[in-house]
This record gives structure tokens, sequence and C-alpha cells, in this order.
């Protein structure tokens, strides 16, 4: 209710941006082993991260303070993770239109995350 509007915009824009972005292009198809496969490991890791996040969210007292936790030093995981690991995809498949969009979902939904859990703090 109380979220930034232009950050929800970032937000949304770059949901639907991220989305259609990663079903329309096969850049992020597995390729052959090269250097360019660590990016892609290195997603996938931080995807694998992301759903320890849950799993410890889920196992805790679904507090906001939980909501809003960090993991492994990654401030609010349930937003930085995901997007950190689509910028690395687009970083694997070479595709800037996905970095753009991961960065404008980026702005968004950390941004609306770290405003919720500074607001935990006040």
């Amino acid at each position: 209710m109380n979220e930034n509007k232009i950050l929800l915009i970032f937000e949304r824009a770059g949901e639907v941006l991220v989305t259609c972005l990663a079903l329309i292009f096969s850049d992020f198809n597995i390729h052959p082993w090269s250097a360019w496969t660590l990016w892609l490991i290195t997603a996938a890791v931080l995807m694998v991260l992301y759903e320890v996040y849950w799993i410890r969210y889920f196992r805790s007292k679904k507090t906001m303070k939980d909501f809003y936790s960090n993991l492994l030093g990654v401030p609010v995981a349930g937003a930085t993770l995901p997007v950190c690991a689509f910028f690395l995809l687009g970083v694997y498949g070479k595709n800037i239109l996905m970095i753009i969009a991961v960065a404008i979902l980026g702005i968004g939904h950390i941004g609306i995350h770290l405003n919720h859990r500074k607001e935990l703090l006040l």
C-alpha cells in the first residue's frame, strides 16, 4: 500500500520484460561447455540460494522481519538473489536486452524491498 509508485512501475515493467525476454530468446539455453558456462553455473547457484531463502522463511515464524531478511550477507535476499541470477543469465546469454530489463526489475524490486525493510527498522 505504501509502496513508492515509481519503484512499483519499474518492478512491474521489469517483471514483464524479463519474463518475455527469457521466453523469446534462445540465448539462455545450455550451450557447449566454455568459460561462459561459469556465468550460468553462478546464476544456478544463486537460484539454489533463493530456494534456501524460501525454505528458511517457511520454517520461520513468517514475520515481516523474516521476509525481508538477509542470507549469507546478501541484503533482502528474497529480492536480490533472483535479480542477480537473471542478470547473470543475461551475461551468459550475452543479451543486452535482458541485462537492461533486469536492471529495471532490480531498481524496482530491490528498491521496494529495501524500503519495506527500512520501515520495519523504524
